[in-house]
């Protein structure tokens, strides 16, 4: 399958938490990231999401684990849009970025504060106090991108899976995945993801 990993996904991921609490979400990313690195699955980047995952890994690990952890990130990834290293892509890139740019632009004036679907009450981590769901411009791009790639999203952000399963993107919220369905996704399947 063709994944985007939002960044919170792969911090997860790349780091081994001290707190218990959130070993099983690090558990959860990590089968997630391994198949991506194993090329079960296929990862597909914005360049936002490792420059974020760079600056919120040096925070909170040593440098040297930070940078060991993006070097097998850009490793990993199948593409990374719209930088690369390779000067023949980015002169391809700078003609489709436009693209990008302009649905990045119309999907911030549409999405970024959708009203929540009452119909969507069983839908996991709905929490009755917010009537509505917002994303910053990060999310923007991250949710644009899923959506021109057409590949799965996986986050642990709550409102950006919310917005793009409300937009048509198909999107797995990491903490509302049970383990047979990490296991499907590591393991290539499509899982269903309707909500019952």
């Amino acid at each position: 399958m063709r994944l985007v990993l939002d960044s919170d996904v792969l911090v997860h991921a790349l780091r081994i938490p001290r707190n218990k609490e959130l070993l099983e979400i690090h558990e959860k990313a990590s089968a997630i990231f391994e198949s991506c690195i194993l090329k079960t699955n296929d990862l597909f980047l914005p360049s936002e999401i490792p420059i974020e995952v760079g600056a919120v890994l040096s925070k909170i690990i040593p440098q040297e684990l930070a940078r060991e952890g993006i070097e097998k990130l850009l490793l990993t990834a199948e593409e990374i849009y719209p930088f690369t290293s390779d000067a023949l892509l980015n002169s391809i890139y700078s003609i489709s970025s436009n693209i990008y740019f302009r649905e990045a632009l119309e999907n911030a004036l549409m999405f970024t504060k959708i009203k929540k679907n009452e119909d969507d009450r069983n839908v996991p981590g709905w929490k009755d106090s917010k009537t509505e769901a917002m994303i910053g411009g990060m999310d923007v791009l991250v949710l644009t991108y899923t959506q021109l790639k057409n590949c799965i999203l996986v986050t642990n952000d709550w409102s950006l899976w919310y917005v793009a399963r409300r937009t048509g993107i198909t999107s797995c919220w990491l903490s509302g995945l049970i383990d047979e369905m990490v296991s499907e996704i590591a393991d290539g399947e499509m899982i269903d993801l309707t909500i019952k």
